[in-house]
């Protein structure tokens, strides 16, 4: 193989493996603002659920008040009831007495049908503050590692640029100049392996003269369809078949 193919290959491995660090590094701040959302939603999650228990509370307190101003005013009635003189008053003074009473019977009822679910609630409040923790603190490992990542992929980018700006100064301006205009406008990859007589970037048929100048040649040639440079790998010679022991 020619020799300035051989570096541009190694080139092109090089600038991929940077293209794909560089998209590893600009991810990080959306990873974690994408965990730290999660982390978000669950705490907004369990408060809100802390809320509506606090809510069941204060409405059972308010129920109790509403009761004992009910017994108070029910005591006075029953104290009135002794000082009527008339049926038409005794009847009227019954009647708010009853009404009294149902009043009571009906808040208790709604006072213990409150507790009941401030009951339920409790539990499962419990429960969820229990599955927040733990999903928040998981959440929070996440964001660590992915920050923490950052260092090291950083490092390696930093060393590939040079090995990149070593290999490059290897190559010819011309060359160069070929290659970094192919892969401006073909995603970053310039080369493309030829094999079977197709090119395996763009999948079309090279020439058969083309494909024999590949093999036979260390001539630089481009593909016809996506115009990439091309190249042949020799197939691996097949192992020597061992002699069998008798």
């Amino acid at each position: 193989m020619n020799p300035d193919l051989q570096k541009l290959i190694a080139l092109q491995d090089i600038d991929l493996k940077i293209a794909e660090l560089h998209k590893q590094i600009s991810e990080i701040p959306l990873k974690t603002g994408e965990l730290e959302a999660k982390r978000q939603r669950a705490q907004s999650s369990y408060e809100a659920k802390d809320e509506a228990a606090k809510k069941l509370a204060e409405r059972r307190r308010t129920l109790e008040g509403e009761v004992e101003l009910a017994r108070t005013r029910l005591a006075r009635l029953k104290e009135q009831l002794m000082t009527v003189k008339t049926n038409k008053e005794y009847s009227a003074m019954l009647n708010e007495i009853k009404g009294a009473e149902n009043q009571i019977r009906g808040e208790e009822d709604k006072i213990l049908e409150v507790m009941e679910a401030l009951e339920t609630g409790d539990k499962e409040l419990k429960l969820a503050e229990v599955a927040m923790r733990e999903e928040c603190a998981a959440l929070q490992s996440d964001i660590d590692k992915v920050t923490a990542a950052a260092p090291a992929l950083e490092s390696e980018l930093e060393q590939l640029q040079e090995e990149q700006a070593g290999v490059a100064s290897q190559i010819s301006r011309e060359l160069m100049n070929q290659y970094r205009r192919i892969a401006g406008g073909r995603k970053g990859v310039a080369l493309a392996e030829a094999k079977d007589e197709l090119c395996s970037a763009c999948h079309v048929r090279i020439r058969p003269q083309m494909y024999a100048d590949l093999i036979r040649t260390e001539a630089i040639l481009f593909c016809d369809s996506c115009s990439r440079i091309l190249f042949y790998r020799e197939p691996p010679k097949p192992e020597s078949a061992q002699p069998s022991v008798e």
